[in-house]
């Protein structure tokens, strides 16, 4: 990146000097501010003469405008990213005074010792403390809506906090992020769009005791042929976390022996994705019991319509004394939430699920929460 230094002359012989250079062969020009005589300037050297009264504090101008453009290119080549004309100058505008959050965290921390309480700022350090530690280095520019998104699941998943600690946490760095705003080192809040929806809703699933008395039901057998197909496409998403529409459009060559693959039938034709389920021994199980010997063709044939099939379902539970309003989407979420409770892994289940965003998965996060509540009352054994 070549810059060269222009003086743009005005009316009296007077003009502004200006660097120009190219980034992606768009023209872009910095004005330095400085202003001298034609006469007073080297446009070779690309200097203020001597002859001008000031030309040691122009050249100290020149000089920092220079290194400011150098330090952009610089950063942006250090971190692998693509400079285009629009970052350029927003970077160049923003302040240089602090390489990074953290150097930033530590200035405002001292401003606000004078107002908060010792406690209060214990706690503000404890929280970017994990930050540190889920990114030891991070700069402004890397603080956006998906990097929030994975900072909260590694609360959840690193320091098992609770939805209601995590957010807590969330809402200190909010804090130091709008005062970053407000000073100019960052251009967009990313927590205009961190919005979990759905978060403290629970959705309807089934635990493993009344998932195994569906299951017995179902061996009995004594049953009508339809109903007996309900549970087995109940049974497949269950244990293969799919959606009704992509379980029934699932075919026999689509299942290998360790894991089976789809493509999403609601997206695949604006923003296709091919998704990949290992296979449990559940899963096979139902599996043999829907194809047997069949080597081709779809997994489900001649099935009832969804509504029927999601009345009989509620009659099914009745009958198996499950006290619970299902329907066949009771199947993926008793698959997320089953997954979960045992791995506390939400990434990999969110590549299961086939979600775009992690916010999607999230609506499962209320298992992590569960088992502490669980694993407490081991306590409660305790002679006292």
């Amino acid at each position: 990146m070549k810059i060269r230094l222009e003086h743009r002359k005005g009316k009296n012989g007077s003009g502004t000097i200006s660097a120009k250079f190219y980034i992606l062969r768009e023209k872009t020009n910095v004005h330095t501010s400085v202003d001298c005589d034609v006469k007073d300037w080297d446009p070779i050297a690309g200097r203020v003469k001597i002859s001008d009264k000031f030309y040691s504090d122009k050249n100290l101008i020149i000089d920092h405008v220079l290194a400011r453009i150098n330090n952009v290119f610089v950063k942006y080549r250090l971190r692998n990213r693509t400079l285009t004309r629009s970052l350029f100058y927003k970077s160049y505008n923003k302040p240089d005074d602090f390489d990074n959050f953290y150097i930033f965290f530590e200035d405002q921390i001292k401003k606000e010792r004078k107002r908060l309480e010792a406690s209060t700022i214990t706690i503000h350090k404890t929280v970017f403390e994990k930050l540190k530690q889920f990114r030891p280095t991070l700069h402004f520019e890397e603080i956006t809506e998906e990097f929030l998104v994975d900072f909260f699941c590694y609360l959840h998943k690193v320091y098992k906090n609770t939805n209601s600690t995590a957010y807590k946490n969330m809402s200190i760095l909010k804090k130091y992020v709008r005062i970053a705003i407000k000073l100019g080192y960052i251009e967009e809040n990313p927590f205009n769009e961190f919005a979990i929806k759905d978060i403290e809703s629970k959705p309807v699933y089934l635990k493993e005791n009344e998932l195994n008395a569906l299951i017995k039901l179902y061996k009995d057998g004594d049953m009508q042929l339809n109903k007996y197909k309900t549970l087995q496409l109940f049974f497949f998403m269950c244990f293969g976390s799919q959606h009704i529409g992509d379980a029934k459009k699932m075919e026999i060559d689509q299942i290998g022996s360790n894991e089976f693959y789809y493509l999403r039938q609601k997206t695949k034709n604006i923003k296709p994705k091919l998704i990949h389920v290992p296979i449990s021994k559940a899963f096979k199980w139902i599996l043999n019991d829907i194809v047997g010997n069949r080597k081709k063709g779809f997994v489900f044939e001649n099935l009832p319509s969804d509504q029927k099939m999601n009345e009989w379902l509620k009659q099914l539970a009745k009958e198996a004394g499950v006290d619970k309003d299902i329907s066949h989407k009771t199947g993926r979420h008793t698959f997320a939430t089953y997954f979960l409770s045992k791995t506390k892994d939400l990434n990999t289940l969110k590549e299961i699920l086939g979600h775009s965003n992690i916010r999607e998965t999230l609506i499962y996060a209320h298992v992590l929460n569960e088992d502490k509540q669980i694993g407490i009352k081991c306590f409660n054994s305790i002679a006292i």
